[in-house]
């Protein structure tokens, strides 16, 4: 055994295991060098692409992807790695699905430090002989020969993102022996989802017999004369990519068009009625693609959000004539919700929003425009929140990013659910402090109200001032807290004081009248005797025991 160390890398959602795991082995002394240990398959793919390590321990069990899955993808990023399987499950399924993706060794739990050593020498072994191997030329260029259509396929990912110079696209046309001539073609792209995924395997399977379909109906259908239909893969996100080429670009279009409808219309009749295509603008040339490309992704995004499957243009997307700058401008969903918001008036902010959301779901758009559009509304939201004084946490719970979130959203329906949700807890949360500011005021004046009833200058007026409120704010909040007015609470507080006195006293009607705040005695009477049913003679006899108690108008002598 010679000084070259294989780099491992490890993958399992417990942090217990990958530390013990990391921990126990003696990697350099076993001819390893451990890369990195990761808690899900994304990040292990992630970094995987980027060190091609030898060998690969992934626990089958995990969320988001499991390990069969991910060893799936990890083969089409790192074609190189042998990779171990180590389940609590000794099931012959899984093991058989494990043998099918030429697995290294397939290890069931629970497995010692001494047994898992036991398995990397051995797995040293396979390396060092797989090294000894590759080091033939004659057969590193038959493996070579074995992984053209993979490299091809990962070439054209990056040909249509953008991702590569010009001198290495006409190198890697030359190498893989691609029909992509740089002069007098047009290119365009057409992309293919489903929208509604399903996850793991399940998602593998139906990407796979979707191409199966699609390359049969293509060879069936065949296309117009001088289109070619034949370059079809796989880009980064799982989606298909047919890439038509031939002719000049506003034919390539039309038939692009009719392709994408027939194709829609064949998967439809074979069971794929959930799928979508994208149709991208047409190319003059092989500069032109990665544009193509993304134009069929923007409208295959698009279709998605309006939750639309069957083909779905970019052109009829945006609109051949664009957007109109009116229209733009009139369309500040933005100010709009902000301005009702500031009024008082949620309703019409939320008839906005839905308003906003239909805009987006019939008329043409840009993913752009939309997600500025959206962005804007949350933003005044949020800056509603801050005039308000709202704690941010009462309307976006921590430790949630309401920006990331909304924009992550994958359908119009949810984004209209949520932006509403917002707005919801905006409107609960102000008129929950507007009900208990409103009452305290309420309160505030009763008190006020008992303590200064006999001031002959209580006005409406003076009080509010006194509060610092609004007169018609507070006459509307009295009414509704107290079901009186004003004026009626200041004369049930006088008059029943009144009451209290022609029990306990012998005061005068007049002086009466003036130890609570009336001016005029005669209109205190009459509101006395319309409040009571009775005159104060009345009642006061009524409460003395009649003609022998003196008249409250009349002086004693």
């Amino acid at each position: 055994m010679d000084d070259y160390l294989y780099t491992f890398i490890l993958v399992d959602d417990e942090p217990e295991i990958r530390e013990g795991i990391r921990d126990s082995i003696p990697w350099k002394e076993l001819g390893f060098s451990f890369a990195g240990a990761c808690a899900d398959g994304y990040a292990a793919l992630e970094l995987a692409e980027r060190i091609q390590p030898d060998a690969v321990l992934t626990d089958i069990n995990m969320p988001f992807l499991d390990g069969l899955s991910f060893t799936d993808r990890l083969l089409a990023v790192a074609p190189g790695a042998k990779v171990l399987i180590i389940s609590g499950y000794d099931d012959f399924e899984y093991a058989r699905k494990a043998l099918q993706l030429q697995v290294y060794d397939y290890i069931v739990k629970p497995v010692t430090p001494g047994e898992l050593r036991a398995i990397l020498e051995k797995l040293r072994a396979a390396l060092d002989k797989d090294r000894e191997e590759r080091l033939n030329m004659n057969h590193i260029k038959e493996q070579l020969a074995q992984s053209i259509p993979l490299l091809r396929e990962r070439f054209l990912s990056r040909l249509v993102e953008g991702k590569l110079e010009d001198e290495e696209i006409r190198e890697r046309i030359r190498y893989f022996g691609l029909p992509l001539p740089a002069e007098n073609t047009a290119y365009q792209c057409l992309i293919l989802d489903f929208v509604r995924r399903r996850g793991g395997e399940d998602f593998d399977i139906d990407l796979l017999a979707l191409r199966n379909m699609l390359e049969t109906s293509l060879k069936a259908g065949g296309a117009a004369a001088g289109i070619s239909t034949d370059l079809l893969f796989r880009d980064r996100d799982d989606r298909l990519t047919l890439l038509l080429r031939g002719g000049d670009g506003v034919r390539l279009y039309r038939e692009g068009l009719r392709i994408a409808e027939g194709l829609c219309r064949d998967l439809g009749a074979m069971g794929f009625k959930e799928t979508v295509i994208g149709v991208g603008e047409a190319a003059p040339d092989t500069a032109g693609i990665p544009r193509s490309y993304n134009t069929a992704a923007d409208a295959l995004s698009a279709a998605a959000l309006r939750g639309k499957s069957g083909v779905t243009a970019y052109r009829e997307l945006v609109g051949k004539t664009g957007v109109n700058r009116e229209e733009e401008a009139a369309s500040r969903w933005d100010q709009r919700i902000y301005s009702a918001l500031k009024a008082g008036d949620s309703e019409h902010a939320g008839l906005s929003i839905r308003e906003m959301v239909r805009s987006f779901r019939d008329a043409p758009f840009t993913l752009e425009s939309y997600h500025r559009k959206i962005t804007l509304v949350l933003a005044a939201l949020i800056r509603f929140c801050a005039d308000l004084e709202i704690p941010e946490a009462a309307v976006f719970p921590p430790p949630s990013n309401p920006f990331a979130d909304i924009a992550a959203l994958e359908n119009l329906e949810e984004v209209e659910s949520r932006l509403t949700g917002f707005l919801e807890r905006i409107t609960r949360y102000a008129e929950t402090r507007q009900d208990n500011f409103a009452q305290v005021k309420v309160r505030e004046a009763l008190d006020y109200l008992e303590s200064h009833y006999a001031d002959p200058g209580l006005s409406l007026r003076s009080l509010c001032k006194k509060l610092d409120i609004s007169m018609s704010y507070f006459s509307a909040v009295l009414k509704k807290y107290h079901d009186r007015t004003f004026v009626e609470e200041l004369t049930v507080i006088r008059l029943n004081r009144a009451m209290e006195l022609l029990r306990t006293t012998d005061m005068l009607t007049y002086e009466i009248a003036e130890k609570i705040g009336y001016r005029d005695a005669h209109y205190f009477s009459l509101s006395f005797r319309k409040y009571t049913g009775m005159t104060t003679t009345e009642y006061r006899n009524s409460l003395r025991g009649g003609a022998r108690n003196r008249n409250p108008d009349v002086p004693a002598t």
